[in-house]
């Protein structure tokens, strides 16, 4: 097994088509199906079903498919790191966020990762923190942030931001004229809310219960931008993050009323896999992020 066989295999795997993964890769399609009947008769398995015209996997071709993408990471890893060692500073950073980090933490450290680095390749992937530390472990991602500390023997950890729910309301909400109000004063309100299921969301449903009050959500949106808009135009109130929240909050457009007895906060960590030789471009990028860090006043230190 070689890996331009792998290549070829992934390739006709992603297009779903011999044809098509041929001509991506220029070559002749007879050439793709011989390299891939020689992988098969290596593997001793058939890894797609000829019956099928759309390139369906089978199940031997499903569990080889995470190997074979594994080993072309590594491999472009590996050369990423030497191309780095001769002097061309080439390569490649990966980095897993949830939305909101993605939208209001990520910019100001790419920007200044950017202006040290400019031809690094910098891809974001939106994802759940839940998903994050086996995509670091397989190395599909250098980084990834997220709320939790995945206590994994492999993985390294540290808090780099801790933020807060608050509750957000229009500039003419009637509750603008409180000083603040308790989780029962909100049982009639009707709420706007993320349709993703996180850690923060289930203790935003535990405390409403823990105090015997409906949480009334009539609409479920996909992005915060959109919550955001949805409140301001007074369809509802919403329970935010407040760095997302911050530049309505300094603008009015949207008007923080406190919550008596709720204090939900929202860690940041980063995680990386646990290995002494790290790549140029990752490292730089852990210096930026330990360097702000320590710069605004947060104080994080590595989990061992």
């Amino acid at each position: 097994m070689d890996l331009s066989q792998l290549e070829i295999f992934l390739c006709i795997a992603e297009e779903k088509s011999f044809s098509r993964a041929a001509e991506k890769m220029h070559r002749t399609q007879p050439a793709i199906s011989i390299a891939l009947k020689r992988l098969e008769e290596e593997l001793g398995e058939t890894l797609f079903d000829r019956s099928s015209k759309s390139g369906t996997l089978t199940e031997a071709g499903r569990i080889l498919l995470s190997y074979a993408q594994r080993m072309i990471n590594l491999r472009d890893e590996a050369l990423e790191s030497v191309s780095e060692l001769r002097g061309m500073f080439r390569g490649r950073l990966t980095i897993g966020a949830n939305e909101s980090t993605s939208l209001y933490v990520l910019p100001p450290l790419l920007r200044e990762y950017r202006k040290g680095h400019p031809n690094i390749k910098i891809e974001v992937f939106r994802n759940i923190s839940e998903r994050i530390p086996n995509e670091v472990l397989e190395r599909n991602l250098d980084f990834g942030f997220l709320s939790f500390d995945p206590l994994h023997p492999a993985l390294q950890s540290f808090e780099v931001h801790r933020d807060e729910l608050v509750l957000v309301v229009p500039a003419n909400h009637g509750l603008t004229k409180r000083k603040g109000v308790t989780i029962r004063d909100l049982g009639q309100e009707q709420f706007v809310a993320h349709n993703v299921k996180t850690p923060a969301r289930t203790r935003i449903f535990e405390l409403f219960a823990q105090n015997r009050t409906p949480l009334n959500i009539c609409i479920e949106l996909a992005t915060l931008d959109t919550i955001k808009d949805f409140v301001r135009e007074g369809i509802g109130i919403a329970i935010l993050p407040r760095v997302s929240v911050q530049n309505e909050l300094e603008s009015g457009e949207l008007v923080e009323i406190p919550i008596k007895g709720m204090k939900i906060e929202k860690p940041l960590r980063l995680v990386h896999r646990r290995e002494q030789n790290m790549s140029h471009a990752a490292k730089s990028f852990l210096d930026i992020v330990k360097a702000n860090m320590n710069s605004t006043g947060l104080n994080g230190q590595p989990t061992e």
